[in-house]
């Protein structure tokens, strides 16, 4: 039987539960609670945005390097714009050249979606512009995509 159920992979969940195989449904939202709860209280609050929550949790001693999928709370708000988020996070310590198992890095993100303001507080506090990610670009790369004049160019183009 056990083989029966595990061939009929494919097969709609009727026909499965016919042929006797034990079905267990969950609900979308049993899967987002889960997955929503293994990520550290910092990231998720980095994640929402939430300034007030993100200074919290750094005032209470949290590891602003943390990660979650190899990513941390300062690789996210590069992702998402937050500079005031990474600005904190960074005044707590974060790694500004983290590279995540992609070799993707902070100031690599900011790079693709276009937040300046990111890039150029990273580039301030240090971060590495050569960085290579494992498609073989940098951050320089990612910004050319919106050409010569956008200003992360310039500033990865400036001499440090």
């Amino acid at each position: 039987m056990l083989f029966r159920c595990f061939a009929a992979f494919a097969v709609p969940l009727l026909f499965l539960g016919a042929a006797g195989c034990d079905i267990a449904i969950r609900s979308p939202e049993s899967f987002a609670s889960k997955s929503a709860s293994t990520k550290p209280a910092l990231i998720e609050a980095t994640l929402a945005g939430d300034v007030g929550e993100v200074r919290s949790h750094l005032q209470s001693n949290a590891d602003p390097n943390t990660t979650h999928n190899t990513n941390t709370a300062l690789t996210y708000a590069a992702r998402d714009g937050y500079t005031e988020i990474a600005q904190l996070l960074i005044d707590a310590g974060a790694e500004v050249n983290w590279i995540d198992r992609e070799g993707v890095t902070p100031l690599i993100l900011a790079s693709l979606k276009g937040h300046t303001k990111i890039a150029q507080l990273l580039l301030h506090h240090g971060a590495d512009k050569t960085v290579i990610d494992q498609w073989n670009r940098t951050a320089l790369d990612y910004a050319l995509r919106r050409g010569e004049a956008d200003p992360i160019v310039k500033l990865l183009r400036m001499k440090q």
